[in-house]
């Protein structure tokens, strides 16, 4: 019984996390971006921020309306900029793996990035304990940068 007391505590105090991950493709001149996040977690949210939809990322009874709700939230939440220029994100889709579910979106024509400048509040409003992990491979280098609630933004520079 006392070796179950520790697991039992972790299960009882949950993490909320998202994890975005930025890939630049030389080869298409474009961002790729995922992001990650629990599934009851983005429920709740989008609940909160629509509540006359009914949302549903499970039995998905309304894809296109998910969609649309899942795309509005994020590109709201997420914003990317390199020098004075924001980048668009383009809602390619999403899908649920496990208890996650997985955004896609992509950035075309991106010039070359010596700096990105990214604001990220998502789920801030749901719970107060979230935080963001970024994970951005540009040129060939890899960093990443942790955003906890209330933090919502910060700069990479890559030579």
């Amino acid at each position: 019984m006392t070796l179950l007391l520790p697991w039992m505590f972790l299960l009882l105090h949950p993490f909320y996390v998202s994890v975005v991950s930025i890939n630049q493709n030389t080869v298409e001149k474009s961002l790729e971006v995922s992001v990650r996040i629990f599934t009851e977690d983005l429920e709740q949210t989008l609940r909160m921020q629509n509540p006359t939809e009914t949302v549903d990322l499970i039995k998905l009874t309304n894809g296109p309306k998910m969609d649309s709700l899942i795309s509005r939230y994020i590109r709201l939440k997420l914003q990317l900029q390199t020098g004075n220029r924001s980048l668009h994100l383009q809602y390619v889709g999403f899908e649920r793996i496990e208890e996650s579910v997985w955004c896609y979106f992509e950035v075309v024509n991106v010039p070359t990035i010596k700096q990105l400048r990214i604001k990220n509040s998502m789920l801030y409003e749901f719970k107060k304990e979230q935080f963001n992990m970024h994970h951005v491979a540009i040129g060939g280098q890899r960093k990443s940068y942790k955003l906890s609630n209330p933090e919502n933004q910060f700069e990479l520079n890559f030579q």
